[in-house]
């Protein structure tokens, strides 16, 4: 189905809606598409995986996973968890809010919010969670929200929800972004405040913004600024703390939000920023209030995770030879791709519409890996998205470049 029949689909009436999405479901079984796969073993360069309709794992290639630094199989970390169990349990029994909090999640707490230059943050179940939290914590209808186009669904969804008056913007263009600004305050109630969101790295492609030109326009503006540094943490800066210590921006944003269930390899999310901010979440912020706090065992794989950030620079710097080589690799070869310095290579193919096969065929030759579609991305911009990790060796990246090229080439998107 391509990004047309979707746009059209969505203006159906409910039960035809269902119905026909279902019957375009059934049609990409039939041809082979991919339509979901199920892992097995832990996360690794090497896994074992199978399509939702198949019987049998295959052995293949990891490069869609988001676990930058090779955390999830990480012996320390097991072994961090299984002693929480013991001492802990499995559940924390209520949100934090009543009866989930304690001094683990409270000590975790800081530390994640001083890898910002915060001085507080609160832990959520995912990215997704923190998302609304924040803005459902903070904002009302008499406030503003400029977004950057590309947010995750998550910010998006969570602006539709609280019903918050929005405006975007593109990130590449601050230019327009500023020239926008005083329109917005023309136009906005008495006592409004103006809040601003943007991608530390970008989750579609890699690429960082003139982050500290944002930052600079939002202060001079009177506009709170939110920085979701998803795919950020653990993968730039000197100590893996992310964007702002990359750009030298520590403590420049006033929220920062970012996912312990990428580069920490376990699960999770968390948003950090002032004392007050951060009470406004605790306390007004119903995604936060009515949750279930994180389970003992999640906080125990977290604050192990960052031990192993910290004691293990090598892990990062591994992980940014592998992008840099793959990025050379990839280049080589004849591949349209954006450089960035973080985990994600996006690679663009000189026909359109064959993004979706490509995936198929490398899947079916041993490699595992994403793809960004509409709505995902635009119609004319879907993309094959590759995640390194600093665990994939030189022989795998080869062999990875091998059976992409091989694939693009038959069907002459090269």
């Amino acid at each position: 189905m391509d990004f047309r029949e979707l746009i059209e689909l969505e203006r159906k009436p409910f039960r035809e809606r269902v119905e026909l999405k279902y019957s375009a479901y059934q049609k990409e079984v039939e041809k082979g598409l991919m339509i979901g796969r199920e892992g097995s073993g832990p996360v690794d360069a090497r896994m074992q995986y199978k399509d939702l309709r198949d019987e049998t794992f295959r052995d293949v290639l990891v490069f869609g996973s988001n676990s930058y630094l090779g955390m999830a199989n990480h012996p320390y970390i097991k072994a961090k968890v299984i002693d929480a169990v013991e001492k802990y349990g499995i559940g924390t029994g209520g949100s934090p809010a009543f009866s989930g909090y304690t001094r683990q999640h409270k000590a975790l707490e800081k530390r994640l919010a001083a890898l910002a230059g915060h001085q507080d943050a609160v832990l959520l179940p995912s990215g997704y969670m923190a998302n609304l939290c924040w803005v459902n914590g903070l904002m009302n209808r008499n406030d503003i929200i400029i977004y950057d186009q590309n947010s995750h669904a998550s910010v998006v969804n969570a602006i539709r929800m609280t019903g918050v008056p929005f405006f975007t913007f593109d990130p590449e263009r601050l230019d327009e972004f500023e020239a926008l600004l005083p329109k917005i305050r023309e136009r906005s109630k008495p006592g409004a405040q103006i809040f601003s969101t943007v991608e530390g790295v970008r989750s579609t492609d890699g690429s960082i913004i003139d982050l500290k030109r944002y930052i600079d326009i939002c202060r001079k503006n009177d506009i709170i600024t939110i920085l979701d540094d998803a795919h950020g943490l653990g993968t730039l800066g000197r100590s893996g703390k992310g964007t702002l210590e990359h750009l030298d921006l520590l403590g420049q944003v006033d929220l920062r939000m970012s996912t312990c269930s990428k580069s920490l390899g376990a699960q999770g999310a968390f948003v950090s920023g002032s004392n007050e901010y951060i009470f406004m979440l605790r306390n007004f912020s119903y995604p936060y209030l009515f949750t279930s706090g994180l389970a003992q065992p999640t906080v125990a794989a977290i604050s192990a995770a960052l031990d192993v950030m910290e004691n293990e620079p090598e892990r990062m710097a591994r992980l940014h030879e592998n992008v840099r080589y793959m990025q050379d690799r990839l280049e080589s070869n004849g591949f349209n791709i954006i450089r960035g310095e973080a985990g994600i290579i996006p690679i663009f193919f000189s026909k359109s519409g064959v993004a979706g096969n490509i995936n198929r065929l490398i899947y079916e030759r041993g490699l595992f890996a994403n793809i960004m579609e509409y709505p995902m991305v635009p119609p004319d911009k879907e993309r094959l998205r590759l995640s390194l990790m600093s665990s994939h060796t030189r022989e795998e990246i080869d062999q990875a470049v091998e059976i992409i090229l091989d694939a693009a080439r038959e069907f002459d998107a090269i």
